[in-house]
């Protein structure tokens, strides 16, 4: 399970399904998306794909989709293609799935940050940790919102005191606010 920060315009809706639910989806624009997908198998039609030479098995296909899939379902993938300038509020995103909201959006990363502390989602150190780096993964399965395993630090710690050594630190890009 996990969690990440998707920029997004202000008053973005999600969109939903015939039930009123939110419809799982990718934050990759789908118009992105197929044209990786077409450029990898234009240069599998050529046979100067990457996997034709590195891969016995992939040479056995004759077509880039036995090897990858089909092209990317349009239903799954975001239909906008926004601009940093229109895409300047935030979102936290389960991605479980594919990805549906988790949270409202907002105009400023703090605002994002203060509000999972309202929700007693993270501690502030652990809040501004996720805003910093744009993702938190929460382990598998089913956890209570309210479980200590969301917040990443009690994980690291559980798991350094099983092996009896001292959390690992690590530094990532985060977010720009």
């Amino acid at each position: 399970m996990g969690r990440e920060i998707r920029r997004v315009p202000k008053g973005w809706e999600h969109p939903r399904n015939g039930n009123g639910e939110y419809k799982p989806m990718f934050n990759k624009p789908y118009i992105d998306a197929f044209e990786e997908w077409l450029q990898n198998h234009q240069l599998w039609e050529k046979g100067g794909h990457p996997d034709q030479q590195e891969s016995d098995a992939a040479k056995e296909c004759r077509f880039y989709a036995e090897w990858a899939g089909n092209p990317p379902d349009v239903d799954y993938y975001n239909p906008n293609k926004w601009s940093e300038e229109e895409a300047n509020c935030y979102q936290m995103y389960e991605i479980v799935s594919e990805g549906t909201p988790f949270s409202p959006v907002f105009d400023s990363l703090k605002e994002l940050e203060d509000w999972l502390i309202d929700t007693k989602v993270y501690t502030r150190k652990e809040a501004r940790e996720f805003c910093e780096t744009g993702y938190a993964f929460t382990g598998s399965g089913y956890i209570s919102v309210d479980s200590p395993l969301l917040r990443p630090e009690t994980k690291d710690k559980q798991t350094a005191e099983q092996k009896n050594t001292k959390p690992k630190k690590t530094k990532s890009k985060g977010l720009k606010p």
